[in-house]
């Protein structure tokens, strides 16, 4: 990491923290839940009783059949049967919609192009994330991926769409939809960051999230940012779903993309280092140990 790097990565820690000591207990409520595959969200507009609804949760069904891995709600409207007219109120409540891998769910692109088409469009609503995740796409058909990407920027018409996905993934798309097609060599690239950008320039999304936990975390919007891990942690012990779980919590407080990238980071990292769920004081603490790191960084690279 270079200065700059560290300087930025500095900046953005620093940003963080105000919005996690005025949320108060929401985050704390939002941990609690946080492994939750319906989470009623403590944040604001929802707050933390959220408005009248049905205190039902969602049966199993519903996230198998839809192929969701995680629901992040304003308004409990959970029903034991779910009905069409019950799939709207769902998602007119939603606020993070987290899907599971697309090579996992049978028929996923199917199921989703009718959930955004016939359910989710419909409702004229802007202000929901979509997370996707590609999966195990080796042996999958190409004409299948493309049409998974498709979908996929579908549903940037109905929200702000993210996709997340590792360094296998990169180079599964690089080699599927780069390498056979134009002839090049991928193994030219140098780094994650030169091939997270081909990528990129292959999806047309409006965030891509690509990297190794053990190296870092790239973040594209018009632009390209990086960022390292915290120091001291072990990165190949990090769970995708912790890192996720903050990144939806910069999602819920509404920060940028950048910061939320952050967040996940240091969720993910304080998880593996305490072993259970954190809290507000841990993470805050967490945070500001990392931007002390950082700053000794700095000073270093101030001497030479």
């Amino acid at each position: 990491m270079n200065n700059m790097q560290s300087d930025n990565t500095q900046i953005i820690l620093s940003e963080i923290l105000e919005p996690l000591r005025m949320a108060g207990d929401a985050v704390d409520i939002y941990f609690d839940r946080a492994d939750d595959r319906e989470i009623l969200s403590p944040f604001p507009p929802g707050g933390i009783t959220g408005r009248p609804g049905k205190n039902e949760t969602l049966p199993p069904e519903f996230f198998k059949g839809f192929g969701i891995h995680r629901l992040i709600l304003d308004a409990p409207h959970g029903r034991l049967s779910v009905s069409e007219e019950d799939l709207k109120t769902i998602f007119e409540n939603s606020r993070v919609v987290e899907f599971e891998n697309w090579s996992d769910v049978k028929d996923a692109s199917q199921i989703w192009d009718n959930l955004r088409r016939d359910i989710i469009h419909p409702l004229r609503k802007r202000d929901v994330d979509f997370v996707f995740y590609l999966g195990d796409a080796n042996n999958k058909l190409k004409f299948k991926v493309d049409e998974f990407l498709d979908i996929v920027c579908d549903f940037s018409g109905c929200g702000r769409v993210t996709m997340i996905m590792d360094e296998r993934n990169v180079d599964d798309l690089l080699e599927m939809f780069y390498e056979r097609e134009t002839g090049a060599d991928i193994s030219i690239l140098p780094g994650l960051p030169e091939k997270s950008r081909t990528v990129f320039d292959l999806v047309n999304i409006e965030h891509l999230i690509a990297g190794s936990f053990s190296e870092a975390v790239f973040f594209y919007k018009q632009q390209q940012f990086e960022i390292k891990g915290p120091k001291g942690v072990d990165t190949s012990m990090i769970k995708r779903s912790r890192f996720s779980a903050g990144y939806m919590l910069g999602l819920l407080l509404q920060v940028d993309i950048s910061h939320s990238i952050a967040l996940g980071l240091a969720v993910a990292g304080l998880y593996t280092e305490i072993g259970n769920k954190p809290d507000t004081k841990n993470l805050i603490d967490f945070i500001e140990k990392w931007i002390g790191e950082l700053e000794s960084l700095t000073q270093i690279y101030s001497l030479k």
